[in-house]
């Protein structure tokens, strides 16, 4: 049964004419061409594997546009950023990024860097505020989407606005960050979502010590359904009276703290970025390339939690012997660990 469900969600997405999913820790540096649109005009294609639904309108707007990455105020663990950036306003296109499906349990994590440039036109202390970045899933009617830890802003001043964290899009849950803060200030967000538990949070501008923070801003919504088997990052983009100008860098996504948010225990050159496994899905080998770093080990889980293999000094991992199914992989070396997960025909 669970073959013919991969199968025919494969098929859906197929028919869709969406990208192929990027595996985690994932790294967007929007490294392409200024004065671009990030969704190609009249199609749902767009660079490095963002799109839009075939089920919503074609790209047909100049938003999000591609603009010259700004000079950053990254915490100093942070590599300096690289390629370009996005800028939107307004309404416009909501370009999803496709990445491997999340199943039914564990943790999925999201960062990015971002400031509000202007917000003349935006409605003061608007009482139906609007998000502008979640997790998503395609919704079982397939036409739609579901949504989870939604990034909601609102304007509290000419200067000032607050972010928010909600579990679902529901203006009514969203949990607000105390303090406003301000116009032209750059700002580090990491979202995460526990499958497990329904719970959403947020930080703002974490220290990069290789610490998740234990204070954040909580969403924790019993009367939503848990969000299974997320599929993908959504950028939305509202109306004039609800978003900004904003512009946004750095997304990283992962199953770890550490997969988004660098500190001074990674190694040198994003090691965490460079780690890749492959194929996936596979059935008798796995490669595992770390770039120059040196792996210690790789444990393989089952989503339960249960370890079914591990190696030790190897970048070749037979998995032969493993039954068909959704696994965690964890790569281990010097100063570094990330876990991805990975299918075994």
């Amino acid at each position: 049964m669970k073959t013919k469900l991969l199968f025919l969600s494969s098929l859906f997405f197929t028919v869709c004419g969406m990208k192929a999913q990027v595996t985690l820790p994932h790294y967007e540096a929007f490294d392409y061409a200024i004065g671009s649109t990030l969704i190609t005009a009249t199609t749902n294609a767009g660079f490095g594997g963002w799109t839009i639904p075939s089920f919503q309108s074609a790209g047909s707007t100049s938003d999000p546009l591609l603009v010259a990455s700004p000079s950053w105020t990254l915490p100093s663990a942070f590599p300096v950023a690289a390629g370009n950036a996005l800028e939107f306003v307004g309404g416009g296109d909501d370009p999803i990024l496709e990445m491997t499906n999340q199943g039914a349990t564990g943790t999925i994590y999201s960062s990015f860097v971002f400031r509000v440039t202007e917000q003349a036109a935006v409605t003061l202390n608007n009482t139906t505020p609007s998000y502008f970045f979640s997790f998503a899933k395609v919704a079982t009617n397939l036409t739609s989407l579901n949504y989870t830890s939604c990034v909601y802003i609102v304007k509290t001043g000419d200067d000032t606005f607050k972010l928010g964290i909600s579990e679902n899009n529901n203006i009514n849950n969203v949990v607000y960050t105390t303090t406003p803060l301000s116009v032209n200030t750059d700002i580090v967000v990491v979202i995460s979502y526990d499958i497990d538990n329904a719970v959403s949070s947020m930080w703002i501008n974490p220290a990069a010590d290789g610490v998740q923070p234990t204070t954040t801003f909580v969403t924790d919504e019993t009367a939503t359904s848990t969000r299974t088997d997320l599929s993908m990052i959504r950028l939305n983009l509202d109306s004039n009276a609800k978003t900004p100008t904003i512009v946004l860098d750095e997304l990283r996504i992962g199953n770890s703290w550490l997969d988004v948010v660098p500190s001074t225990l990674s190694v040198a050159s994003n090691t965490l970025e460079k780690v890749s496994i492959y194929p996936n899905p596979a059935k008798n080998t796995l490669q595992i390339n770390a770039g120059n770093a040196s792996i210690n080990a790789v444990t393989i889980t089952s989503l339960e939690g249960k370890q079914v293999l591990k190696t030790a000094n190897t970048n070749q991992v037979d998995v032969s012997s493993l039954a068909a199914g959704i696994y965690l992989v964890k790569v281990s070396g010097e100063n570094f660990e990330t876990i991805k997960k990975i299918i075994i025909e």
